[in-house]
C-alpha cells in the first residue's frame, strides 16, 4: 500500500496559504509556538468535571495543565493530550514529557484523566464494552475542550485563546482523540456503537457541570501518535486537519487496519490518511518504517528519535500556521501574482481557471465565511475547469497554490456561487 506523506515543505507552503477570518493570536511571532521559547514550566492540576464509570460510581476527573513559566500573554493556544492504555490502564503523567515539550513552545499543554474501565471487578471487556469505554473517554476529552472555553469566559485562570483548541493523544488516547474530531451526526456508525453515544448523552457527552455543557467542543486539529478510527470513511472534506506518526511493524494498533489490542478492531493511521488524501483535507503522516506501538517514543531506541523529533516538528509546524494563519496570509500577499476565475458569480456550478505566467499546474483551496475548508482540487491546468455544483450559494474565498514552486504566491479571490 502506498504510503501517504506530505512533505515538510508542502506541509508549510498549504498551511501559509489557508485563511481564517478569527482574530490572530498575539503571540505569532515567526518563533513561538515552533521553537523553545521558554526554559521551564509550571503545572497546576484541577478537576474539569466528574461523571459516573461501568459500576455506576461518581468519577471526579482532574487536568493536569503545563504553563510556560514567566509567561505574561493574554491568550495561548491549547493542546489537550490523552495517555494510552487500551482505555483500560494509564494516567495522565504519562504525557508529561509531550507536555512539556509543548509548553516551552509557548502552548497550553494539558493532559487529561478519561474514565477507564473497572477492569479488576468486571474483568476482561468485550468489544462492545471497550467502543462503550471508548465513547465515555470521547466524552471526557470534549469536556475538557469545554473546561478551557468556560475558564476563557469566567475566571480566565488559564489564560486561553478560546479559538486554538487542539486535542490528540498516544494509543487509546489518540484513538479518543481521532473519534472526537472526527465521529459526527453524518456518519454512518454500526447500532452497537450508536447504542453507547446514545447511552452517554449523545455526540457531545454528558461529562461537566452545566457551566460547561454549555459551551461548544468543536478542535482545530488532532495530533495522533499510533490511533486509529473504527472507520477512516467519517473522515470528510468538512473536518479538522490532522499530524500523524506510526510504526508501521505496530502490532497492537495497525498502522493499516485489524484488531486493536485484542479488544476492537480499528482502521490506522495509514487508512485514516489515505482517505484525507483523497477527500483533499490537510494533513501530514510520519511513518515509521519497522517501528513498533512503544519503542518508536522511547529515548533509549536512538533509532527512532529523528523520527519522533520530526513528528513533532511536523506538529508544531501545522500548529503554529492554524494559530498564526492571518499574518502568514497577510506577508504573502504583498508579493501575489493575479490569477482569474471566470464566471464570477458562477451561474452552472462550473467555472475556469486561467493561471498567470508560466505555471503548468496548481492547487486551489475554497473556503466559506467561517473559514471552513469546503472544497480542493490538485493538478489544474491552465484554462481548467473547476465543478462546484455541490456547493451551496454564497461568497467564498479562493487561494491557489504551485507546488513546483513552493515560495510563489497568488492573490486571494472572492467567488460568488448563485443558483
Amino acid at each position: 500500500m502506498k504510503q501517504i506523506i506530505l512533505p515538510f515543505s508542502v506541509l508549510f507552503l498549504l498551511l501559509a496559504n489557508l485563511s481564517t477570518l478569527s482574530a490572530q493570536n498575539p503571540g505569532c511571532d515567526g518563533s513561538r509556538y515552533k521553537d523553545d521559547v521558554f526554559t521551564s514550566v509550571k503545572k497546576t492540576t484541577v478537576n474539569y468535571g466528574a461523571n459516573t464509570n461501568q459500576l455506576n460510581q461518581q468519577i471526579n476527573l482532574a487536568i493536569d495543565i503545563y504553563e510556560p513559566e514567566g509567561d505574561n500573554l493574554s491568550a495561548r493556544p491549547v493542546v489537550i493530550l490523552a495517555h494510552g492504555g487500551s482505555f483500560i490502564f494509564g494516567d495522565k503523567g504519562d504525557m508529561k514529557k509531550w507536555c512539556e515539550l509543548l509548553a516551552k513552545k509557548g502552548y497550553i499543554a494539558a493532559s487529561v484523566q478519561y474514565r477507564l474501565y473497572p477492569f479488576f471487578v468486571l474483568g476482561f471487556p468485550d468489544s462492545i464494552k471497550i467502543f462503550d469505554q471508548a465513547v465515555r473517554a470521547i466524552n471526557d476529552m470534549k469536556a475538557a475542550v469545554r473546561f478551557f472555553r468556560d475558564d476563557a469566559d469566567n475566571s480566565n485562570l488559564f489564560r486561553a485563546d478560546a479559538d486554538n483548541i487542539f486535542i490528540g493523544g498516544y494509543s487509546a488516547g489518540a484513538v479518543a482523540a481521532l473519534h472526537a474530531g472526527f465521529l459526527d451526526s453524518a456518519d454512518v456508525v454500526p447500532s452497537f456503537i450508536q447504542n453507547a453515544i446514545d447511552a452517554n448523552g449523545g455526540l457531545n457527552g454528558n461529562t461537566g457541570t452545566a457551566s460547561n455543557q454549555a459551551y461548544p467542543s468543536f478542535i482545530k486539529a488532532v495530533v495522533n501518535m499510533s490511533g486509529g478510527l473504527y472507520r477512516s470513511d467519517w473522515v470528510d472534506i468538512h473536518d479538522v486537519p490532522v499530524v500523524s506518526i506510526h510504526g508501521t511493524a505496530d502490532e497492537t494498533v495497525p498502522f493499516v487496519s485489524g484488531l486493536a489490542a485484542g479488544l476492537a478492531f480499528l482502521e490506522g493511521s495509514s487508512l485514516v490518511h489515505q482517505k484525507a488524501e483523497s477527500v483533499g483535507l490537510l494533513h501530514n503522516l510520519h511513518p515509521v518504517p519497522g517501528g513498533g506501538h512503544t519503542n518508536i517514543y522511547e529515548s533509549s531506541q536512538p533509532a527512532y528519535v529523528p523520527h519522533i523529533d520530526t513528528f513533532w516538528v511536523n506538529v508544531t509546524t501545522m500548529l503554529e500556521f492554524l494559530v498564526c494563519q492571518t499574518s502568514a496570509v497577510d506577508e504573502a500577499e504583498h508579493e501575489a501574482e493575479n490569477w482569474s476565475a471566470y464566471p464570477n458569480p458562477v451561474v452552472s456550478g462550473v467555472f475556469q481557471i486561467q493561471f498567470p505566467g508560466d505555471i503548468r499546474q496548481a492547487s486551489l483551496v475554497m473556503t466559506d465565511l467561517s473559514g471552513k475548508i469546503v472544497f480542493q482540487q490538485h493538478n489544474i491546468q491552465d484554462q481548467g475547469i473547476v465543478r462546484v455544483s455541490g456547493l451551496p450559494a454564497g461568497v467564498y474565498t479562493v487561494r491557489l497554490m504551485d507546488w513546483e514552486n513552493e515560495r510563489r504566491q497568488f492573490a486571494v479571490k472572492k467567488l460568488v456561487l448563485g443558483r
